[in-house]
């Protein structure tokens, strides 16, 4: 059977087709896949239906219900770069199934979009994008059956891609290090009391990046009036580029698994520290009485952008670096990301449980509060040393050592 097979630029996809009226059909027979193959399966099977008087369906295309699901994920959602990443990532590896019946996506399409996206990552292995795109499919799978779009979801047949970032790695085994570096910064900020230094008061507070850099003044609750007993602060806000417009602005979070909004119990010792560092503040930039809006500041006294606060960071931890030259290879790849994980780390060493620490983060479940915490030689090492008593075995000694201090008696 004749035919023709190419590669599109367009819709980034292989097309198969026949012509019109080649099988007494009154429009040609098409089909899209991610290879020449798939591509020539697709066709044969709508050559198929258009035979047996099946090509109209019922159903709704890929295409119809990316579209239903992106529309309820944009309702009453302000997380503008969120929803515009998750929509992207679909576009681009759903373009070869666009115009596929929903109702027909299989494990198979969705072990090819998992096997492109592993072909996209420097290690296939251990691929971030593999198993964002699993993730993201889950959702809208999720969201399909729900409604009834679909009865069974294609990833049930398919296998999670496994996936380990290398700052988890990091965190994971250097932990102790990186708890030290925690430590010696925070210090080391509060030397010169500039904005760093509330940049790392908060971040020793498990608050993210962006938190950090849309953390108004208003946001706290009894600091100015020194009631610093009672001082809390309300975690709801980002400073950030919008993707769609190039403007920096306050944004709800848009992490998929941030919770929308916190409030945390501000250490009364920190609490006073951080009223000293507003202060200090209003000297620096001659802010107005009763100034309430962000933190932290840049040299002109606007809110920080992420390279500016990328370069105070990087300030500090090349200090460090200095002072520590054995540990440069470690400590210079310490984030400021990474203090969430320290404080996890610290809190659930001195007895915290999982879910105590999990709202402090900002997490909406503990599995993800699991992810952030590691715990230190040390408490590994305290933990381990109960196990001789715990065995019955802290006294025996074997039989040969036995022997031999029983001759020297």
């Amino acid at each position: 059977m004749d035919g023709t097979v190419f590669w599109s630029e367009a819709r980034h996809t292989w097309i198969a087709r026949y012509p019109a009226g080649r099988f007494g059909t009154p429009h040609r027979i098409e089909g899209q896949g991610i290879t020449a193959d798939k591509a020539r399966r697709n066709r044969d099977r709508a050559l198929k239906r258009a035979l047996e008087g099946t090509q109209q369906r019922s159903g709704m295309t890929v295409r119809r219900a990316l579209d239903k699901y992106m529309d309820w994920i944009e309702q009453g959602n302000d997380r503008a770069n969120s929803i515009a990443r998750k929509r992207d990532r679909l576009e681009r590896y759903l373009t070869p199934f666009i115009n596929k019946q929903f109702t027909d996506f299989d494990s198979d399409d969705v072990s090819s979009i998992i096997a492109a996206a592993r072909e996209a990552s420097i290690d296939s292995d251990n691929s971030k994008i593999a198993k964002t795109m699993y993730d993201e499919l889950e959702q809208l799978f999720d969201f399909a059956q729900q409604r009834g779009m679909i009865a069974i979801k294609p990833t049930t047949y398919v296998i999670r891609p496994k996936y380990v970032s290398a700052a988890r790695r990091a965190n994971e085994l250097h932990i102790d290090e990186r708890i030290q570096m925690g430590r010696w910064m925070l210090g080391h900020a509060a030397r010169d009391v500039d904005t760093g230094y509330g940049m790392l008061l908060l971040a020793s507070m498990g608050l993210r990046a962006g938190e950090i850099r849309g953390m108004q003044w208003k946001c706290f609750t009894h600091l100015m009036d020194g009631r610093f007993d009672d001082t809390t602060v309300r975690v709801e806000q980002i400073y950030d580029r919008d993707i769609r417009t190039g403007e920096w602005r306050l944004m709800t979070h848009t992490k998929s698994n941030a919770m929308t909004y916190r409030t945390l119990a501000v250490p009364r010792t920190w609490a006073y520290n951080l009223i000293c560092f507003y202060e200090r503040m209003q000297d620096d930039y001659h802010l107005p009485y009763g100034y309430d809006s962000f933190v932290c500041l840049n040299n002109d006294g606007n809110a920080l952008t992420k390279n500016q606060q990328a370069a105070i960071w990087n300030r500090y931890k090349q200090a460090y670096i200095n002072e520590h030259p054995d540990e440069r290879d470690i400590a210079s790849t310490m984030r400021i990301h990474d203090m969430r994980h320290v404080i996890a780390s610290v809190l659930v060493m001195n007895g915290a449980t999982l879910e105590q620490v999990r709202p402090i983060l900002g997490h909406m479940t503990t599995e993800m509060t699991n992810y952030y915490t590691a715990l230190s030689t040390g408490f590994n090492r305290d933990t381990m040393n109960t196990l001789p008593e715990l065995m019955g075995h802290e006294n025996n000694l074997p039989s040969f050592i036995q022997a031999q201090f029983n001759e020297n008696r």
